[in-house]
């Protein structure tokens, strides 16, 4: 419970906020519409869209058919009015891109290789990069920046600890570069954070699925939470951080101090390392990376698929400790390892099966993201434009 009121400011704020999180998610819509959803009154409607209007923000698409079947003036975020970048930072990689309003990808997506490359080398390309794109579309107006980075990311102190398998990345301050390059805002966040952010922005239905949790199984393991209608990140930031929840108290020791940690033994990066150890006591051509490995697990080769078993077995202790932890009503698998396919919910939900009641299998709706881009990267974007929603101020022409 809160333990102050809100002056009629932030009540304003607040409603021009929730208006424009249902204009994105609604993409058109009237002004009844928006009414019915958000509880507010049709006068106090009318004046906020009123506003955005006049800013350059919102567009009106003329008549479209409303509540009851009667026709209404339909109402829309313009696409060519303002713009966020996004960019997505990895262990392997980072890609950056010009996102509209409505989270659509309108300028040119960079991907560049990262491994075994110094922070500063790192920024400096990122920096160069936001330079070219925002030059090579000078004409659109750029109000923010978001990031997505791997975790643990303390976001509250913005700056990242530790990660595993990303070396000389510990204590940089990411934010405070680019605000200072740049002078815009910049909004970072665990990449499983911002995923969920994506799929609760764009994709899952908010009133029906009052808990997500969206699992970024990748070059490492985190989740992001979705209660409420937004990100809950904990006292400092890190909540849901189970790459670094220990699943064998005698395990190897993390490069976080602790042992046994979920991500040792469920990332891309493990489930290669494990299965080229595999392929050479066959006798049998290594591999260069996870992308040489999805079909195989399809597939169930000899020699891949029990390395995935095994992966699925620990991966599926985490989930169960999801579920006990924040009982989700929804769980989504994202990031490269889901590109596998249904094979991952099928051995979840036998491993789950076998370990808990029914009652608890059955709570959580469990599955793959329907993203066709990297939710991380959209929800980069995102989080940019979460930020600026909340600060209208950005969004004035």
């Amino acid at each position: 419970m809160e333990s102050k009121g809100k002056n009629l400011e932030a009540v304003q704020v607040m409603n021009r906020k929730l208006l424009l999180k249902l204009l994105q998610q609604n993409i058109m819509c009237s002004r009844a519409n928006l009414s019915e959803q958000s509880g507010l009154k049709q006068a106090t409607i009318t004046n906020i869209i009123n506003d955005f209007i006049s800013w350059g923000l919102v567009e009106e698409t003329g008549i479209i058919e409303g509540n009851k079947g009667r026709r209404a003036i339909g109402i829309r975020l313009k696409e060519d009015s303002f713009y966020v970048i996004g960019i997505r930072l990895s262990r392997k990689y980072f890609e950056i891109g010009i996102f509209s309003l409505t989270g659509k990808l309108i300028g040119e997506k960079c991907k560049r290789n990262v491994i075994d490359t110094s922070p500063n080398v790192v920024m400096d390309t990122m920096q160069a990069i936001i330079e070219k794109l925002a030059a090579d579309h000078s004409d659109k107006i750029i109000v923010a920046i978001g990031v997505a980075v791997p975790g643990p990311y303390y976001f509250h102190e913005g700056v990242m600890e530790t990660v595993t398998n990303f070396r000389g990345w510990k204590k940089v301050s990411i934010k405070s570069e680019l605000q200072k390059r740049f002078q815009l805002p910049v909004m970072i966040d665990h990449d499983a954070n911002a995923g969920v952010l994506a799929e609760c922005s764009f994709k899952v239905n908010p009133e029906k699925y009052r808990t997500v949790v969206y699992v970024a199984l990748g070059q490492g393991i985190g989740a992001g939470i979705f209660h409420n209608g937004e990100v809950f990140r904990g006292a400092t930031g890190i909540a849901g951080e189970i790459g670094h929840a220990s699943v064998n108290v005698n395990g190897p020791q993390c490069e976080c101090g602790n042992r046994g940690c979920l991500t040792l033994y469920v990332s891309t990066i493990t489930f290669t390392e494990n299965v080229n150890e595999a392929l050479k006591k066959s006798g049998r051509a290594t591999v260069d990376s996870f992308d040489d490995l999805i079909e195989r697990i399809q597939k169930k080769d000899a020699d891949v698929y029990p390395e995935f078993r095994s992966m699925m077995r620990y991966l599926s202790a985490g989930i169960m400790n999801l579920v006990y932890s924040y009982n989700p009503s929804m769980i989504i698998i994202g990031d490269e390892m889901s590109r596998v396919g249904v094979q991952i919910i099928e051995e979840i939900k036998d491993n789950l099966a076998q370990i808990v009641e029914r009652k608890v299998v059955d709570q959580a709706e469990l599955c793959l993201t329907s993203f066709q881009m990297d939710p991380a990267f959209i929800g980069a974007a995102e989080l940019a434009i979460d930020y600026v929603f909340g600060h209208t101020e950005l969004l004035r022409e």
